[in-house]
């Protein structure tokens, strides 16, 4: 399993119109039950990196390959079934104001999978006891406090089981009782093939799991460089 590249970033230089990244060329590996942990000061270029990841940014040259496929080449339903396999921590919420949290928590993976409602709802609420929610919030995005809107952020983010985990500074403004659940969940999801890349600010947010963190690296100016930890 862990021969299995679920990421494949290579030589790929990001369209300079439609991405923030530098205009270089960005190479990544991840495989099956590996974690990439990406140390920048910059929260617009983790995002725009893990919107790279996605498939969402349009390259001038090389490619993006995830679970195999180059994200350039499929069309829907394909493209939105394996954006379906990505769970995603935003860093400015992603979320939708006019909805509960609940439906903003479930939304992306009905829209994404074939999988039951039902199903899904018993996933998440198990996941919201992990994160310390008493259930599925019903406020909207707008009415909830901001730690406990993180929780649920972490719950959407695991939501049936993704192959690919990308975390845009999940810790950074939150109290620590988050990082143990959190970390948790992570081992669990790497021990069943999981891959996951987390954006930090420091990368000693992260000493706690340090076992578990195959690869060390730095987004800067320059691009994306390999760390020695």
């Amino acid at each position: 399993m862990v021969d299995k590249i679920l990421l494949n970033i290579d030589n790929a230089k990001p369209s300079f119109e439609e991405s923030a990244l530098p205009y270089v060329p960005y190479n990544l590996k991840l495989r099956a039950g590996e974690c990439i942990i990406v140390e920048t000061g910059s929260m617009e270029l983790s995002t725009a990196l893990a919107d790279l990841c996605s498939g969402i940014v349009k390259l001038d040259e090389g490619s993006v390959k995830f679970e195999g496929m180059e994200w350039s080449s499929l069309n829907e339903p394909r493209l939105s079934a394996l954006r379906g396999r990505i769970g995603r921590i935003f860093q400015q919420g992603g979320w939708v104001d006019m909805y509960p949290v609940a439906i903003n928590i479930l939304m992306p993976m009905l829209h994404h999978s074939s999988l039951a409602i039902d199903k899904l709802t018993k996933q998440a609420l198990t996941l919201c006891r992990i994160f310390g929610l008493p259930g599925l919030p019903m406020d909207t995005p707008r009415h909830m406090m901001p730690v406990d809107l993180h929780r649920a952020a972490c719950v959407r983010a695991l939501l049936g089981n993704p192959d690919l985990i990308l975390l845009e500074h999940p810790f950074e403004g939150f109290s620590e009782d988050l990082l143990f659940p959190l970390f948790e969940m992570l081992n669990t999801a790497q021990n069943k093939g999981a891959g996951v890349i987390c954006f930090t600010q420091q990368f000693s947010l992260w000493n706690y799991y340090r076992e578990r963190v195959t690869h060390w690296m730095r987004l800067q100016e320059k691009g994306l460089t390999l760390e020695n930890q």
